[in-house]
C-alpha cells in the first residue's frame, strides 16, 4: 500500500502529491513570526492537520474539531495497493464515505451492510487473522501513520488509547513472532479474573456472608444441617396424623380442667377432715374434781352451793361435749364419704386423661405435620445453597487451577518456542542495531524479545532500547527504528510508506536528524518504500552543515508541498485561515 495524493474538490486546498519512493518532505515556512504553540492549533500552516486528514480517509473516528470548522469539506485520499488504485472520498458531517464508487458508512450495521472499515479489513494491506478481531486494518496502520501527540511517547504505543496487552499484540504481530501466545495468555488471564470476581461475588451473598465475613465455617454447618434434616426426616416417617387429634386435644384440656377442680375439692376436704380431727381431740383443761382437789389441797372448803354449782357446771359441759362430738363425728363420715367420691372421680378422669395422652403422643395434628414439613424444607434448602457455594468455590478453585496450570505451560512453552525462533529474534535485534548503529555508533542497542512470566495479560515484553540516555531526542530515534524496522520487515503486511509528524524531530540533535532522514531515503529508495515526513524549515536549516554536498539531493529535492503562514491562509494546507484545536492529544 502507497500514499499517490490527497486532494480535495476546494479550490483553495493544497494538494499534495506522495513521491513514489525515498522521501516525500512538507516543509512549513514562515513568512511571519510563528506562535510558540504552532503545531497544537491551526495558527500553524497544517502539517499536523495533514496527518489527520489522511487518518480521515482511512476511517478514523469523527472528528468534533472537523465537524464545528470543515463542515461539509469533502477530503480524497488515493492511494495503491497490489497494483490497483483507490479512491477514498470523505465528507465532513456525513455518515458515508465514498470508496471506488461505492458509498458505506463507516462501520457495519445491520442496514447498511459491510462497512467501510471492514472494506479495509479485506483488501488485505495486513494478513489478518479470522480468530483475532482485536487485529483490524485500522489498529496496525497507526504503527505506520502515528495518528496524534501520544503516538510519540512510546515506540511500541502508537496509539495512546492501547492497553499493554495491544500493545504486544499488535507489535508481536508485525514483529513476526507467534501472536497467538499473546492472546492465549490474555484471554486464560482474563478468565481467570472472571473466575475471581464470581467468587468474590457470590461470597457477598446476604445469605452466605456470616460463613464468608462473619468466620464461620461451611463445612461444619452442613454438617449440623444434615444431622437435623435426618432426625426431622425420621420424625416425619414415624408422623401418624390423627383425624380427630383436635377433638381428643380438646377433649384432653376439659379432663385437665375438671382433674384441677376434683383436686382441689380433695385438697379442701382433706383439711376439713383434719380440722375435725383436731376439734375431737380437744379436752377442757380444768374439769370440776380438778378444781375440787386444788380448794382440798389448800385445806379450803368450799361451800356445797359452790360445788353444786362446779357438779351442775361439769354435767352442762358433758353434754356439750357429746353433742359436739356426734356432730363432728357426722361432719367426718360425711367428709369422709365426699373425699372418697372425689378420689373416685379423680382416679376416673386420671384414667381417661392417661389414654388421651397416649393417644396424642402416638399421634399428631395435620398442622403439626405440615409445620414440621415446612421446617425440613427450610433445612433444606438452607443446606443446598450452602452446598452450592462450597461446589460453586470449589468449581472456581479447581478453574482457577486449571487455568494458572495452564498458563504456566503456555510461559515454558513460550520460553522453548523463543529458543526456536532465535535466528528470527537475531534477526530482529540486528536489524534494530543496524538502524541505531547508524546514530550511535558501537552503543549498546537493539530489540529484544522476551518471555513475560509475570501474573499479568502480556506475554512477551517487546524493548526497542538505545542505552543512550544523555542523547538528545533518545526516544525519538527509537520510535524511528522501530518504525522503520517494521516497514522493512514486511511482517504480515504489505504497507509500504511510513510517516512521521514533524514533532518527531523537533528534539532531535541536528547530526541525528540528518542521519534519520539520510537513512530513511537511502531504504526506502532501495526498496521501492515512500517516508514521508513534515517538517519546519529552520529543521531542516540546521541539518545543511551536516548534510554537506547531500543537502539539496535528500531536503530540497524531494520536497512536494511547502506550507506557509500568509495572514489570508493562502499558503497553508486548507488554502484559508481558520483557527482552531483540531486534536486533544
Amino acid at each position: 500500500m502507497k500514499l499517490i495524493e490527497l486532494s480535495s474538490t476546494r479550490s483553495t486546498f493544497r494538494t499534495v502529491r506522495f513521491n513514489r519512493s525515498g522521501l516525500t518532505l512538507i516543509v512549513g515556512k514562515p513568512t511571519k513570526k510563528q506562535t510558540k504553540n504552532i503545531q497544537s492549533t491551526y495558527n500553524g500552516v497544517g502539517k499536523s492537520l495533514l496527518v489527520s486528514l489522511i487518518h480521515f480517509c482511512l476511517g478514523s473516528s469523527s472528528n468534533i474539531h472537523f465537524e464545528s470548522h470543515l463542515k461539509g469539506w469533502d477530503f480524497t485520499l488515493a492511494f495503491e495497493h497490489n497494483g490497483k488504485q483507490y479512491l477514498a472520498t470523505r465528507t465532513v458531517g456525513e455518515e458515508t464515505i465514498d470508496f471506488n464508487g461505492t458509498n458505506f458508512r463507516l462501520k457495519t450495521t445491520i442496514k447498511s451492510g459491510t462497512g467501510y472499515i471492514e472494506t479495509l479489513n479485506d483488501l488485505g494491506v495486513f494478513d489478518l487473522p479470522s480468530d483475532a478481531n482485536s487485529l483490524t486494518f485500522r489498529s496496525l496502520i497507526s504503527f505506520f501513520l502515528r495518528p496524534t501527540r501520544n503516538s510519540y511517547n512510546s515506540p511500541d504505543l502508537a496509539s495512546a488509547h492501547w492497553t499493554p496487552y495491544f500493545r504486544i499484540l499488535y507489535a508481536s504481530f508485525l514483529l513476526g513472532l507467534d501472536y497467538r501466545r499473546a492472546i492465549q495468555k490474555h484471554d486464560a488471564r482474563k478468565d481467570l479474573e472472571e473466575q475471581l470476581l464470581l467468587a468474590k461475588k457470590y461470597k457477598s451473598d446476604k445469605d452466605l456472608r456470616e460463613f464468608y465475613i462473619g468466620g464461620k465455617n461451611a463445612e461444619m454447618e452442613v454438617a449440623s444441617l444434615t444431622e437435623r434434616i435426618e432426625k426431622l426426616e425420621v420424625d416425619l416417617t414415624n408422623f401418624k396424623v390423627a383425624k380427630d387429634y383436635s377433638d381428643r386435644e380438646g377433649a384432653a384440656n376439659t379432663i385437665r380442667s375438671q382433674l384441677a377442680e376434683v383436686r382441689g375439692e380433695e385438697a379442701i376436704l382433706s383439711v376439713r377432715l383434719a380440722n375435725i380431727a383436731l376439734a375431737m381431740s380437744i379436752r377442757p383443761d380444768v374439769t370440776p374434781e380438778r378444781v375440787k382437789k386444788l380448794y382440798e389441797e389448800a385445806k379450803i372448803a368450799l361451800p356445797e352451793l359452790v360445788l353444786k354449782r362446779l357438779d351442775d357446771v361439769d354435767a352442762f359441759y358433758a353434754r356439750l361435749r357429746d353433742n359436739r362430738m356426734k356432730r363432728l363425728e357426722q361432719e367426718k363420715s360425711k367428709a369422709e364419704a365426699e373425699l372418697k367420691q372425689s378420689q373416685a372421680i379423680r382416679i376416673n378422669l386420671e384414667r381417661q386423661l392417661d389414654q388421651l395422652f397416649q393417644y396424642l403422643k402416638a399421634h399428631r395434628a395435620l398442622d403439626e405435620y405440615t409445620e414440621n414439613n415446612r421446617y425440613l424444607a427450610d433445612l433444606t434448602a438452607r443446606r443446598r445453597k450452602i452446598e452450592d457455594y462450597l461446589s460453586l468455590l470449589a468449581k472456581y478453585t479447581q478453574e482457577a487451577q486449571r487455568i494458572r496450570a495452564e498458563m504456566t505451560t503456555a510461559t515454558l512453552q513460550t520460553t522453548e518456542y523463543l529458543k526456536t525462533i532465535k535466528p528470527h529474534t537475531d534477526r530482529l535485534m540486528e536489524s534494530y542495531r543496524n538502524f541505531a548503529r547508524e546514530f550511535y555508533g558501537d552503543k549498546p542497542a537493539g530489540l529484544v524479545v522476551r518471555n513475560n512470566d509475570g501474573d499479568n495479560q502480556s506475554r512477551y515484553d517487546i524493548e526497542a532500547r538505545i542505552e543512550h540516555d544523555q542523547a538528545d531526542g533518545i526516544n525519538d530515534i527509537r520510535i524511528f527504528c522501530f518504525d522503520l524496522l517494521l516497514l522493512t520487515l514486511r511482517q504480515r503486511h504489505s504497507v509500504e510508506f511510513l510517516m512521521h509528524d514533524s514533532r518527531l524531530f523537533d528534539g532531535v540533535d541536528p547530526r541525528q536528524k540528518w542521519t534519520l532522514f539520510r537513512i530513511a531515503h537511502s531504504v526506502c529508495k532501495e526498496n521501492n518504500l515512500q517516508y514521508i515526513a513534515t517538517i519546519n524549515e529552520d529543521n531542516i536549516e540546521t541539518m545543511r552543515d551536516a548534510a554537506g554536498d547531500d543537502y539539496d539531493r535528500v531536503l530540497v529535492d524531494t520536497r512536494v508541498l511547502e506550507l506557509t503562514d500568509e495572514p489570508d491562509g493562502s499558503g497553508k494546507l486548507l488554502g484559508v485561515q481558520i483557527e482552531m484545536k483540531y486534536e486533544d492529544t
